[in-house]
């Protein structure tokens, strides 16, 4: 049986940390896993994305927060869209093989996939913004 590929580890990384991020008690991740995948296998990279994510959201919120319009705060993104946004930006600053396009084409396909078109041009113009910073930093 085939491994994942990226997108949809991608995919399967945004159902964790969501289900995570609504009940932030739970603990199972592992239950996670094969509810989301339904017993697929998968590679390193899926417990790499959500345990990244879950492991540096502190810091991903610093950086999502210095990116929004003034007047904006992290509480007032839904969830979908902070989940999505927390994923991209890790994949671009701490997993260096994933080409910024890459990284901001996929958070725009999950945007698609589980938000709706405002939500997919916001991410977009975070993402854009946190990208056009970082490569001039």
């Amino acid at each position: 049986m085939a491994n994942l590929t990226r997108h949809e580890s991608r995919q399967a990384a945004f159902q964790v940390l969501f289900a995570l991020e609504k009940d932030p008690q739970s603990n199972k991740i592992d239950d996670l896993y094969e509810i989301v995948l339904n017993g697929k296998e998968f590679d390193d990279y899926l417990p790499h994305l959500v345990n990244g994510v879950l492991g540096s959201k502190v810091e991903l919120d610093e950086k999502i927060s210095s990116h929004l319009a003034e007047g904006w705060a992290i509480n007032r993104i839904n969830k979908a869209d902070l989940v999505i946004l927390r994923l991209a930006i890790y994949e671009l600053t701490a997993i260096e093989a994933t080409p910024y396009k890459v990284a901001i084409d996929e958070a725009i396909e999950l945007a698609k996939t589980f938000a709706d078109e405002d939500d997919r041009k916001f991410v977009n113009g975070v993402l854009k913004h946190f990208a056009r910073d970082e490569k001039t930093a």
